[in-house]
C-alpha cells in the first residue's frame, strides 16, 4: 500500500472514526477501569487522528513518497540486486492525474536534503509525458540559481513547449557550495529517485554561482557537456572562459559579445533570461533514451570438422 496512496489514507480515516466511536459507546463501561480505559481510548483516538492528518499532508506535500524514505539518514541500506531507478514513478503518476497534461512540479525531499548546502529543498519540474513512457530515461537540466517559484513555473513552462522534453531541477543552492553537490550528491539522488540518463546533462547558473558551475564542469565534462551562464550585471567579464572542455557548448544571456568569445550570446531582457537559459539548454540535450533494444544474437561459429581418428603421418 502507497504512503501517498488514497487507500492508506481512507483506511487511517476510518480507523480514527471507528476509535471515536468506540471511546463514546464505552465510555460508561468498566467503572472499576475507567480511568485506565478512558485514557487508553483518547490517547488512541488522538493517535489515529494525527496519523490520518499526517498522512494527508504528506499526500499533498509529497514529504516521503516511498516508505523507504520514513528510514533514518544513516541507516545502512543492503542491496543485493540491480538499481532500480523512478522510486517516485508512482507519486509523480498520481499528480499529473490532476495536472491535465501539464509539467508536474513537486518539491524534491531526497534522504539526508536537509544536510545539503541549499536555502531550501530542490524543486523539481518533470515532463507532461514522463508518466506515459515509463521505460524511457530523461536528461536533465541544473539550475543553480535562486529564483522564485513563479520564475519556475513559468520558465519551465516555456522550456518544454519551446525546446522538448527534460527534467528541470531548481537547486537553490548555497554560494558556499562544493561542486560534489552537482558532481555527486545530486546525480546520485536523481537517479535513485527519477529515472535519468547519467550524461549529456545541461547546467544553469547565476552570476554568484558561476565559479561552482565551472569546477563542476571541469570536474565531470560528460555529465555537463552544456553550460548556460546567466549574466545579470551586463558585465561581459562572466562570459565563459578559454580554459574548459573543447567539447563544451557555452551559452550567455545578457551582456555584450567579446571578439573572439566562443560562447553563444542569448539576448533577452533581465525578466526573461532565466527563460532563455533554459530554454536554450534544453535544445541542446538529447531526446530521452528508450528502452535498449535487444541485442541480436551473434551467428553459430562454424568449425571444421575433424575426423575421430588420425592417421598418423608416414602411413
Amino acid at each position: 500500500m502507497s504512503l501517498t496512496g488514497l487507500p492508506l489514507l481512507l483506511l487511517a480515516a476510518a480507523t480514527a472514526v471507528a476509535a471515536v466511536v468506540a471511546t463514546a459507546r464505552t465510555w460508561r463501561r468498566h467503572r472499576r477501569w475507567a480511568p485506565l480505559t478512558r485514557a487508553a481510548a483518547v490517547l488512541l483516538t488522538e493517535t489515529l487522528a494525527l496519523l490520518t492528518a499526517g498522512l494527508a499532508v504528506n499526500r499533498a506535500a509529497g514529504f516521503y513518497p516511498t516508505w523507504a524514505d520514513l528510514l533514518p539518514g544513516d541507516t545502512i541500506r543492503h542491496d543485493t540486486g540491480p538499481a532500480h531507478p523512478g522510486h517516485l514513478d508512482r507519486f509523480i503518476s498520481s499528480r499529473a492525474a490532476h495536472t491535465a497534461g501539464a509539467p508536474v512540479s513537486f518539491t524534491w525531499h531526497p534522504p539526508r536534503w536537509t544536510s545539503w548546502p541549499v536555502t531550501a529543498a530542490p524543486t523539481v519540474v518533470v515532463p507532461a509525458d514522463y508518466p506515459q513512457h515509463p521505460t524511457w530515461r530523461y536528461p536533465v537540466v541544473v539550475l543553480a540559481d535562486p529564483a522564485t517559484p513563479a520564475q519556475e513555473n513559468n520558465a519551465a513552462h516555456a522550456a518544454e513547449e519551446h525546446a522538448g522534453p527534460a527534467i528541470l531541477v531548481f537547486t537553490h543552492l548555497r554560494p558556499t557550495a562544493t561542486p560534489d553537490i552537482l558532481t555527486d550528491t545530486l546525480p546520485t539522488g536523481l537517479t535513485r529517485d527519477l529515472r535519468v540518463t547519467t550524461h549529456s546533462w545541461a547546467l544553469v547558473a547565476s552570476d554568484h554561482l558561476t565559479p561552482l558551475a565551472l569546477a563542476a564542469i571541469r570536474a565531470t565534462p560528460t555529465r555537463y557537456p552544456t553550460l548556460v551562464l546567466i549574466n545579470d550585471t551586463d558585465d561581459p567579464a562572466t562570459d565563459a572562459p578559454a580554459d574548459l572542455p573543447t567539447t563544451e557548448t557555452v551559452a550567455v544571456t545578457g551582456g555584450p559579445t567579446r571578439p573572439g568569445d566562443p560562447a553563444t550570446h542569448l539576448d533577452a531582457p533581465p525578466d526573461d533570461r532565466l527563460t532563455a537559459a533554459l530554454t536554450w539548454a534544453c535544445q541542446q540535450t538529447p531526446a530521452p533514451l528508450s528502452a535498449p533494444a535487444q541485442l541480436i544474437p551473434a551467428p553459430p561459429r562454424h568449425t571444421p570438422r575433424h575426423p575421430s581418428h588420425t592417421i598418423p603421418p608416414g602411413r
